[in-house]
């Protein structure tokens, strides 16, 4: 198992050799930060509320050296400083991590990218059937998500077609949707093509990890370990409209036979009318299986999202966020307002839920996190 301060360590010594030999080269580096304030209000059942204050700061320094080669070498290095206080469970908690240090390697077609990083992929934007390694969600206005320890290489195609190959350092944690945390100090590897295909594209993507069972038992056994394997197939057209789909498959080797097949579809849409000055709607829908065998209907989930967002003056923007949960029967509305200047980020909401607290997760949070009814404010500045 290689501890995690060794993979960054090893990272910082590469940025550290690159920028050796190209000094005396012509180069470039930025400094820059993100400084968000926050505060959220929620009222929950039995007349219960809790609020919380945060503060968060992304210091981030880029550096980017342009020789006359044909080649690009550049790096991101950025951390996530942040505090954050809960009444309901009267804590303040901070932390300081490293949020980004990759190093990358590009060419005019081929480009390779190692250390802390973000993978991400698919025409999904709500509901996500490949949400495998981020959890990026559409109401975040800063669209902060985790990264993972990784090699990831892509080379473009003349005719417009790409593959990606990654490799990543398993952690004992989940990343997107998974249920069972990775095996620490494995190796995960996968990869993806896409094919250009009419007015859009088509995908087909793998990864396979080894898994902790043991998480989910009650005993302890010698060998929790596993085997999880992914394929997913994903397109996208624009045919005047919109349209898309993500279809995923997971197997697991494992005894909880609920847990041995996952599969997940979801199909969208969306359109711009001309509407003053344009009214953007997208919808989704998503079905999620859970059981001994593949796509077994009659262990399913069924989720609707939609999205209604208008631009009221070149500053200001307001969009509508919502779900339906059909086996839960429980709906959940989020609408946002944002001003953006310069610097400056503002930004409001008001949300709230319809039916029991019970369910699957709405935008990538346990459903029991989300109040009856509640606000949130936030200011951002960036420099």
């Amino acid at each position: 198992m290689i501890p995690r301060y060794k993979i960054v360590g090893f990272v910082h010594l590469m940025l550290s050799f690159m920028l050796f030999i190209c000094a005396g080269k012509s180069e470039s580096q930025t400094v820059h930060g993100q400084l968000s304030v926050w505060g959220i209000a929620q009222h929950f059942e039995k007349n219960s509320t809790s609020q919380g204050l945060g503060l968060r700061y992304l210091p981030e320094f880029t550096y980017h050296f342009t020789g006359q080669s044909p080649y690009i070498l550049d790096t991101e290095l950025s951390a996530n400083a942040y505090g954050n206080y809960s009444s309901a469970t009267d804590d303040f908690d901070t932390d300081l991590k490293p949020y980004r240090a990759w190093l990358r390697f590009a060419t005019h077609r081929f480009e390779s990218r190692l250390g802390l990083q973000k993978i991400n992929f698919g025409p999904a934007k709500l509901l996500r059937s490949e949400m495998w390694f981020d959890r990026l969600d559409p109401r975040d206005p800063l669209q902060l998500t985790e990264g993972i320890y990784a090699l990831r290489l892509r080379y473009d195609f003349e005719n417009l077609s790409n593959i990606w190959m990654w490799g990543i350092y398993g952690e004992d944690k989940t990343k997107g949707l998974e249920v069972l945390p990775s095996k620490s100090g494995s190796v995960e590897f996968g990869g993806r093509y896409q094919h250009p295909v009419g007015a859009g594209e088509i995908a087909v993507t793998f990864h396979h990890r080894t898994v902790n069972e043991g998480s989910l038992l009650f005993y302890s056994t010698p060998d929790p370990y596993t085997e999880e394997d992914r394929i997913a197939l994903d397109g996208i057209w624009d045919v005047g409209v919109g349209l898309w789909f993500e279809s995923a498959l997971v197997h697991t080797a494992m005894t909880f036979d609920f847990l041995k097949w996952q599969s997940f579809l979801t199909v969208g849409s969306d359109y711009t009318f001309s509407i003053g000055n344009g009214l953007h709607v997208l919808a989704e829908h998503m079905l999620i299986t859970m059981s001994d065998r593949p796509f077994d209907l009659n262990e399913k989930n069924q989720i609707t999202g939609a999205s209604v967002s208008y631009p009221v003056t070149w500053l200001d923007q307001i969009t509508l966020y919502s779900i339906y949960n059909w086996d839960a029967e429980m709906a959940y509305h989020y609408l946002g307002w944002q001003r953006t200047y310069d610097r400056w980020i503002l930004y409001a909401a008001v949300f709230g839920r319809t039916g029991d607290s019970a369910g699957s997760m709405l935008f990538n949070q346990p459903v029991t996190t989300v109040g009856k009814f509640g606000v949130q404010l936030m200011v951002i500045f960036n420099h």
